[in-house]
């Protein structure tokens, strides 16, 4: 196939609005921090310096959260394996284990030949607030293809 590299075909994130939000969720807080920073700097008391450090926790939270939640997550299909970063953990999936391809809410289901469903969140609804059709006919293709002619993609 012409567009592996590194043994990598393709790789899912989360949608742009997903990742927007996420980013959006990392930022604002931050930028809230640092005006309170510059706040305890230009009137050094307790009180606000005791209000930067606990907006600067609430940012770090925050940016913790977005980074876990939708900034890391991404589908990855390699030629020998899948590989599903998601909130929840990571799995690793063999190709010789997968039988059928979905897509479902929380995203694209790979059914294994010993009935198990591992889902990817990076092409669930709730990550981009929109049906993944588009992003998902193409993870579908390359699926089928593997799944068809049972060589690495």
């Amino acid at each position: 196939m012409d567009g592996v590299r590194d043994g990598v075909v393709g790789v899912w994130r989360v949608s742009r609005s997903g990742r927007l939000g996420g980013y959006l969720l990392a930022v604002g807080p931050a930028c809230g921090a640092l005006s309170a920073w510059w706040g305890a700097l230009s009137h050094p008391d307790r009180e606000n310096v005791d209000s930067a450090g606990i907006a600067t926790a609430f940012a770090l939270g925050l940016a913790f959260f977005a980074w876990w939640v939708l900034l890391r997550v991404r589908l990855e299909l390699t030629t020998d394996v899948i590989i599903m970063v998601n909130p929840w953990g990571t799995q690793h999936l063999p190709w010789s284990r997968v039988s059928a391809v979905t897509l479902g809410n929380w995203g694209a289901q790979f059914h294994t030949t010993d009935g198990f469903t591992y889902t990817a969140y990076a092409l669930s609804d709730l990550a981009a607030g929109s049906r993944q059709d588009d992003r998902f006919a193409e993870v579908k293709r390359l699926s089928d293809a593997q799944l068809r002619d049972g060589q690495p993609l």
